[in-house]
């Protein structure tokens, strides 16, 4: 979920609840993966999209994201496994 937080002079940042960081989208930019309401400063689409099976979709998540949800769910993930695509295996 993306909160603005401030505009700056070249663009607008937000808060990234789900990612736990900032997001800096310049002007002219669309906000990435969110529908965001400007009114109240929330996004429209909260959560992990699920795939057909009714499973969550991280298949385009990066390195620090996949661990970062896996962190969130509990799940710890060896230090070994380094990869994103060895993440995403080992999650599945």
């Amino acid at each position: 979920m993306l909160k603005k937080i401030r505009t700056t002079i070249s663009g607008d940042e937000y808060w990234d609840s789900k990612l736990k960081k900032t997001i800096f989208v310049p002007f002219g930019q669309k906000v990435p993966n969110e529908e965001f309401d400007e009114e109240t400063g929330d996004s429209k689409n909260e959560g992990v999209e699920e795939n057909q099976e009714g499973r969550e979709d991280i298949s385009g998540f990066t390195i620090s994201e996949l661990k970062e949800y896996a962190a969130g769910k509990g799940i710890e993930i060896p230090k070994e496994i380094t990869k994103r695509d060895n993440i995403l295996e080992f999650l599945s």
